[in-house]
């Protein structure tokens, strides 16, 4: 019922190029946060993320 996927060698190269480059994106995100400046923290911790002037959708009815 059920038949085994034999797969060539060079097919498994697909998941290991993808595995290098997700894991490339993490670390280097990694590193840039743990490499930012104590200025950039503090201007990036008061950013706003949402508008004091948003209108709510029960306000606007």
């Amino acid at each position: 019922m059920f038949r085994r996927i034999l797969f060539e060698n060079w097919v498994s190269l697909f998941p290991l190029i993808a595995l290098i480059t997700a894991g490339s994106v993490y670390v280097t995100i990694f590193y840039r946060a743990v490499r930012m400046k104590s200025g950039q923290i503090d201007r990036m911790a008061g950013l706003p993320f949402e508008s004091e002037t948003a209108i709510s959708a029960d306000e606007s009815e």
